[in-house]
């Protein structure tokens, strides 16, 4: 087993810091800042998406017990590219307290999702991890059937993509205006472009499950994404994903597995996002414990 420090490093080292929940947000449960209306899912006539411009969630990325990160996911609706159906999501994930004192992270990230269409019209990645930085954008002209690769002050390349494609950010939120059609047991698939390939991402919904969070209980939909790409779902290891089973359909805590133990994100505040919570009842929170996603 690693020491506490060697833990402290691999926690922030292996970017899942920056990734889960914060690149999976986390800051996976998603915000969103500004007010305004739900946005129609594209084909529903005046169904709503179960996001909107002002929502915002904020995790606390733990390994064994060890607070190490912290990252915010949320949307907004300032001056995205695709014009007014667009939203901004942003993630922006940090090491916090002693940790960020050993292996500074600050890493932010921008994805332009067009919420008629239900597509990514690009992605902004800034990464920045102690010394190291790097920089990557990716544009979609789905016009041409390309995406369009950056890399600091490389020149651009360009790659075949599919119609509708997301990247490893939006697709949360594409699975999420799936709501309608996730079913245990059965999966879901999205076109993704990520690190110079295109490929199927796949989402399994895997169980029912009520979990505690701070405030009380929650219903969810346990998920699991086939692991590919370093956005928001890792292509390392075993992620799974929990979901409020409710109109939201928020992201409420993250599990990645790793070879020593589990990286957790969970939900510590959020805003913009009506979660159905169940109250605890007294005699019944003896038992349940809110460290590290309890489920009961």
């Amino acid at each position: 087993m690693p020491t506490t420090t060697n833990a402290v490093i691999a926690l922030t080292t292996d970017n899942r810091v920056a990734a889960m929940i914060a690149r999976a947000a986390l800051s996976f449960v998603l915000a969103f800042f500004s007010v305004s209306p739900p946005h129609a899912v594209a084909g529903s006539g005046a169904k709503p998406l179960p996001f909107k411009a002002g929502e915002r969630f904020a995790y606390d990325i733990t390994w064994m017990g060890i607070l190490g990160g912290e990252a915010v996911l949320g949307v907004r609706n300032d001056a995205a590219p695709g014009g007014p159906a667009a939203l901004t999501v942003y993630l922006d994930a940090k090491s916090v307290g002693w940790v960020h004192t050993l292996y500074t992270v600050d890493d932010r990230s921008l994805s332009f999702f067009d919420t008629a269409g239900l597509y990514s019209s690009g992605v902004d990645i800034r990464i920045s991890e102690n010394s190291y930085t790097k920089r990557k954008r990716i544009d979609f002209d789905h016009g041409r059937g390309v995406a369009i690769y950056r890399v600091d002050n490389d020149a651009p390349k360009e790659y075949p993509i599919d119609p509708g494609t997301l990247d490893a950010f939006s697709v949360m939120y594409a699975y999420r205006a799936a709501r309608e059609r996730v079913r245990v047991g059965e999966e879901l698939s999205f076109p993704i472009f990520d690190d110079r390939k295109k490929y199927m991402l796949k989402i399994r919904a895997l169980r029912k499950e009520r979990i505690l969070v701070k405030g009380g209980y929650v219903d969810t939909i346990v998920a699991e994404p086939a692991l590919m790409s370093e956005g928001i779902f890792q292509r390392r290891g075993k992620m799974t994903i929990w979901f409020s089973d409710d109109e939201a359909f928020a992201p409420v805590m993250m599990k990645s597995k790793v070879v020593f133990g589990s990286f957790w994100a969970t939900l510590r505040e959020w805003s913009g996002a009506e979660i159905k919570i169940i109250p605890v009842e007294p005699e019944k929170d003896k038992t349940a414990s809110a460290v590290e996603g309890s489920v009961k």
